[in-house]
């Protein structure tokens, strides 16, 4: 028997048996329960609809499916991975952006900046799950997500990989299958796992492209080979996946490009610490008012003092967020002459172009539909499933109850 016609038979035996229906199966030799975080960056729900990937329609058919999921503010992606995984905004868990600069740290924030990330000042105001989870005796395996790659309160996870970007979606989930494979005491209670060649593939081709079809097939094909390990391994009857994007992508015409550079050289001294549909612009000695009466002049975006950022976002707060926050209408970027991106992501997070995916399948999950849910809301479910306490947060804890069949 073929690999695709042996798993077709396994989702149907499972489907019909109600593994990932309304009839749960307990777990078989009282296999303890595995929890898997699943992130693809940049999947937008309309990516579900096109028909190419096949594996993960099955487990969003089968298992609770949520019209959408509302990014926190801004909608990029280390501040929305690290809220998923705290309870908490960005404003309070102090990963505002994805490029940071902390007047109490003596180094800038960017993705690739690899001493930064393994710096944990830039991540000890929260509390990820994996610490909780550990502190409680408790064991976690993370094939990627940011802030796993330093110690927050003494923890780490178990296993844990500096970030790779070159590591292909199937490598990934083959290391982690690895991860898996072990016995029963030594093997992990929740597990992450991280894809990113959706998202890369939207910024530069632009989210109608046929290389993001290509990308969105690689995952897919990625998620079969992971069903198919974990019921090698025999622990996929007693696994509950949670699969999440972070943010949307929406196409941005290079002639919508508002110049930020050009616009601010009235005012030499601000300096742009952020580019792209959420802008930050630090004023050093200018004149916080006729900055923003500069700003305001154009019209495609809104401007705020970070004091006066509209509360609906929940940030302006925090020392790490610039003095002045500008935020593009969906469609346009404010960026410097050299930027030249043609998807793009960060734009208000009540836009349907920036809405991610949120799906639970497998162990325990009701078969249905349920309407949009903020990001932040993932962090109690997980905490219910892992049956561990948690740290103070600022999530709804509604989901448990309403996708998740009591024992």
């Amino acid at each position: 028997m073929s690999f695709h016609i042996y798993l077709k038979v396994l989702f149907a035996t499972f489907f019909m048996g109600g593994f990932l229906g309304t009839c749960q199966a307990q777990p078989k030799n009282n296999i303890k329960p595995l929890t898997i975080l699943l992130s693809i960056d940049g999947f937008k729900p309309e990516y579900l609809k096109r028909n190419i990937s096949p594996n993960l329609n099955m487990l969003a058919k089968n298992g609770a499916l949520a019209s959408h999921l509302i990014s926190t503010f801004p909608s990029v992606t280390f501040p929305n991975h690290y809220s998923m995984v705290t309870g908490l905004y960005p404003d309070q868990h102090g990963i505002v952006n994805n490029t940071m600069v902390d007047p109490l740290i003596p180094e800038t924030f960017t993705l690739s900046a690899r001493k930064a990330i393994a710096n944990s000042e830039w991540w000890n105001e929260g509390v990820p799950i994996w610490v909780s989870l550990e502190e409680q005796g408790g064991i976690a395996s993370t094939l990627f997500w940011p802030g796993t790659e330093t110690k927050i309160r003494n923890r780490q996870p178990r296993d844990w990989l500096a970030y790779d970007h070159n590591m292909t979606s199937l490598q990934r989930t083959e290391k982690l299958l690895v991860w898996l494979n072990r016995e029963e005491s030594s093997r992990a209670d929740f597990a992450t796992l991280y894809f990113s060649e959706v998202d890369s593939a939207g910024h530069r081709f632009g989210p109608k492209s046929e290389e993001v079809n290509k990308s969105i097939k690689n995952v897919d094909y990625a998620i079969e080979k992971l069903l198919f390990g974990l019921d090698q391994i025999g622990i996929l009857k007693n696994t509950t996946f949670i699969i999440v994007s972070d943010h949307g992508m929406v196409e941005v015409p290079l002639e919508n490009k508002i110049q930020i550079d050009e616009i601010l050289k009235a005012h030499p001294r601000a300096v742009i610490e952020w580019q792209g549909p959420l802008a930050g612009i630090r004023i050093n000695q200018e004149i916080l008012s006729n900055v923003l009466n500069t700003l305001k002049q154009e019209k495609n975006m809104d401007c705020w003092h970070k004091a006066s950022i509209p509360a609906k976002y929940r940030f302006g707060s925090h020392r790490r967020i610039p003095d002045i926050v500008c935020l593009a209408k969906i469609g346009y970027t404010i960026a410097d002459k050299n930027w030249h991106i043609l998807g793009q992501h960060g734009h208000d997070p009540y836009e349907e172009e920036m809405f991610g995916i949120f799906i639970a399948s497998g162990y325990r999950v009701l078969n249905k539909t349920i309407g949009g849910i903020e990001n932040i809301e993932v962090y109690p479910l997980l905490l219910n499933l892992l049956n561990i306490k948690g740290e103070k947060n600022s999530a709804k804890d509604l989901l448990y109850g309403q996708i998740i069949k009591s024992n």
